[in-house]
């Protein structure tokens, strides 16, 4: 089976690995100086101070272990089914249309529009902004306003010049708020043709899908079928890690240190906060995208925070009865792996931000949920498929 990194990030935490899951009783005097620096504060990205809050716990007080290992786990059979593989290349045709020519000769909202385009800031072209045999939906605002609305109206063959703006806004903050021209020759009108399952040719996924590795309908069967064994062989190992933990916290008694709650909850929410901001959005947005209320929204992160901080107490006591601990060789690839994996510029860069003792804790809390994930004992059962399709359509 096959194991991934940081499993503490993804199966056991759910929260960023800057700040861990609390502190656990000081080794010697240089960890405890080296704490209060951070109990001090330091500088953040954005310039405000980020504090660390400190919560001394002895894990053996907190958890009275269960049975742990060799638990017993039923999952469904993860088959890909052919109607699976036809439904994964519908939603492939969907995204990869062809078009028609038609008789039109006059562009209307609603039509698709074959065109090339140029577009000239200054008088000199700017990258991005030039194509040819494009086909744009009129009325799509795919492109910026007053490009589609000045084409409605134009001939087949025609040659339109755009004075438009870009939004002040834009991505592109060399062309933010700044005046151009599009120079546009309107091709032809087309019409925009879904293609079905069984419509499909070898030219056609050869036409379309051939960046994909993909030059007819028999590569392309046998290359989603391949891609959704993948994709199931993923889901289970994380539902294997899911129903581990729900394992777990059945068989096991936790008692969360007075105010580890507290503390972590404030810390995602604030990182939380963080995300929103750097994305653009205001948490009314978000709860209108999730369709949740701000109530729904702060129980589910304390469920998720509490089931967190349980899980990660669980496996330190299970590391510490199992006296699972930091070997030199396979703590230095976990590390190598997190640098390569997780985009850090070097080993030291990931210590400096997070900590020796949290990224060892992470590697030991990595090795203990490899050795519950290689005990357990996992059935399948096709019945577990069809309870979970009638779930499915009931939502």
């Amino acid at each position: 089976m096959k194991r991934k990194i940081i499993v503490l990030l993804a199966a056991v935490c759910a929260l960023s690995l800057a700040g861990g899951c609390g502190t656990k009783q000081k080794e010697n005097g240089k960890q405890q100086e080296d704490n209060k620096q951070e109990e001090d504060g330091k500088q953040g990205e954005d310039g405000s101070l980020v504090s660390k809050s400190e919560i001394d716990y002895k894990v053996e007080d907190c958890v009275e272990l269960g049975q742990y290992m060799g638990l017993d786990i039923v999952l469904g059979t993860y088959k890909v089914t052919d109607d699976e593989v036809k439904d994964e290349i519908r939603k492939m045709l969907i995204s990869h249309p062809v078009y028609e020519e038609t008789d039109k000769t006059t562009v209307e909202e609603g039509d698709f529009a074959n065109i090339d385009y140029e577009g000239l800031k200054d008088g000199v072209a700017f990258n991005g902004g030039t194509a040819q045999g494009v086909n744009l939906e009129i009325g799509s605002n795919s492109f910026i306003e007053g490009f589609e609305e000045g084409l409605i109206g134009k001939k087949v063959g025609e040659k339109v010049a755009l004075d438009l703006t870009f939004p002040e806004n834009y991505q592109n903050e060399e062309l933010a708020g700044q005046a151009v021209v599009f120079n546009v020759t309107i091709n032809k009108i087309v019409n925009q043709v879904v293609l079905t399952y069984d419509d499909m040719t070898d030219e056609y996924v050869k036409e379309n899908f051939t960046a994909e590795g993909y030059n007819n309908i028999k590569e392309l069967k046998k290359g989603v079928k391949e891609d959704l064994n993948d994709n199931k062989e993923l889901q289970k190992e994380n539902d294997i890690k899911r129903e581990l933990f729900v394992k777990l916290q059945e068989n096991c008694k936790v008692e969360l240190p007075e105010g580890l709650l507290d503390a972590k909850l404030s810390e995602y929410i604030e990182q939380f906060n963080v995300s929103l901001e750097y994305s653009g959005m205001e948490m009314k947005d978000y709860l209108a995208s999730t369709n949740s209320t701000q109530e729904e929204f702060d129980e589910q992160v304390k469920q998720t925070v509490e089931d967190s901080l349980k899980n990660q107490l669980i496996m330190e006591a299970i590391s510490k009865a199992e006296k699972i601990e930091a070997d030199q060789e396979g703590y230095a690839a976990y590390k190598e792996n997190v640098v390569t994996n997780y985009g850090y510029e070097s080993e030291e860069a990931l210590i400096e931000q997070y900590g020796e003792a949290y990224v060892r804790d992470a590697y030991i809390s990595d090795k203990t949920l490899e050795l519950l994930l290689d005990s357990v004992k996992v059935t399948y059962d096709a019945k577990m498929d069809a309870a979970e399709d009638e779930q499915s359509q009931e939502k």
